[in-house]
C-alpha cells in the first residue's frame, strides 16, 4: 500500500524544496532552513537559513557574499559586506535598483556594474 500523500501547504513546500535542492527533507522538521547535505541540488538551488534573507534589499546576504568571494573576492572587502556599514547599504540599494530595473540575469552578466 502506498503512503498517504501530504496535500497540505507544508507538504507542497517540502516537494518544492526537494525538487529544487535534490535533497530529501524530514517532514517532521519545522525549520526548513538548515545546512545542505550537498553543495548543489536538483536545480542548483542551495538551501540555507531564512534568517540570512534581508527583506529590505530582497537578498540573501550570506549567499551574495559567498558568490562575490568566489567570483570577485576583492569586492567583498571594498564593499564592506561583512559589516552593516553605509558602504554596504549603498551597494545593496544600488544592486536592488539594478535588479528591479533590468532583472537579475542582466545584472549577473553585466561586466561593467561598478560600485568601487
Amino acid at each position: 500500500m502506498l503512503p498517504a500523500t501530504d496535500t497540505t501547504e507544508k507538504g507542497l513546500e517540502i516537494l518544492i524544496v526537494e525538487a529544487m535542492t535534490g535533497m530529501k527533507t524530514d517532514p517532521a522538521q519545522t525549520d526548513m532552513g538548515r545546512e545542505p547535505s550537498a553543495l548543489y541540488g536538483g536545480t542548483g538551488w542551495i538551501l540555507e537559513h531564512w534568517q540570512d534573507y534581508d527583506r529590505e534589499y530582497a537578498v540573501d546576504l550570506v549567499q551574495l557574499t559567498a558568490f562575490l568571494n568566489a567570483t570577485q573576492p576583492d569586492l567583498v572587502e571594498a564593499l564592506d559586506l561583512e559589516n552593516a556599514s553605509s558602504k554596504r547599504q549603498k551597494f545593496l540599494a544600488r544592486l536592488q535598483g539594478e535588479v528591479t530595473k533590468h532583472g537579475i540575469i542582466d545584472v549577473l552578466i553585466i561586466e561593467d556594474f561598478k560600485m568601487v
